[in-house]
Formats: C-alpha cells, structure tokens, sequence
C-alpha cells in the first residue's frame, strides 16, 4: 500500500518540487474533495479517473451472524468512488 509520503515523493520528483509541497498540495486536493462531496448532491467527476460522490444506503435488515439474530441496521449516507472505464482493470 502507498501513503502520502510515497505519494509525495513520486509527486515531487515528477514535479520538481519538494516533497512537503507535494504533500500539502495532495492533502489539499483531499480535504477539497472531501468538503465538495459533503455539499448537499454534489459529484465530482475527474475526466479519465472517475467520481466521487455521496450515495444514500437504505435502511434493511441484517443478520448477526453470532446470535442469528434480525437486527435493523438505519440509513446511512456512503462516500463512494467509481473508477473511470480507462482505468479498471481488464
């Protein structure tokens, strides 16, 4: 798995910049993202990567699967991402 600070480092030398300029300009683009797709039915599409958006879960039924026991499980809203056609694995 890559982190921020590998990310960075790969951002920076692509860019030419240093990394903790990289790392601030990526947590940036996330925070920004985060804040638009919290906006009330706000997409953001990023042409060749994909969307990012909010999706409301339906309330339903679930199982515990230790007691076998019904539960309720309540509506929730989800941060989904769907990646773009060019980018999914074939």
């Amino acid at each position: 798995m890559v982190g921020i600070s590998e990310l960075s480092k790969t951002v920076s030398k692509k860019t030419g910049t240093t990394q903790k300029v990289a790392r601030e300009v990526i947590k940036a683009f996330l925070d920004t993202v985060v804040e638009e797709t919290n906006s009330v039915g706000t997409k953001i599409n990023l042409a060749g990567f994909g969307i990012f958006e909010r999706r409301k879960q339906m309330a339903r039924k679930a199982r515990n699967p230790q007691t076998k026991k019904i539960i309720e499980v309540p509506a929730k809203e989800k941060f989904v991402f769907r990646a773009s056609s060019k980018i999914k694995y074939k």
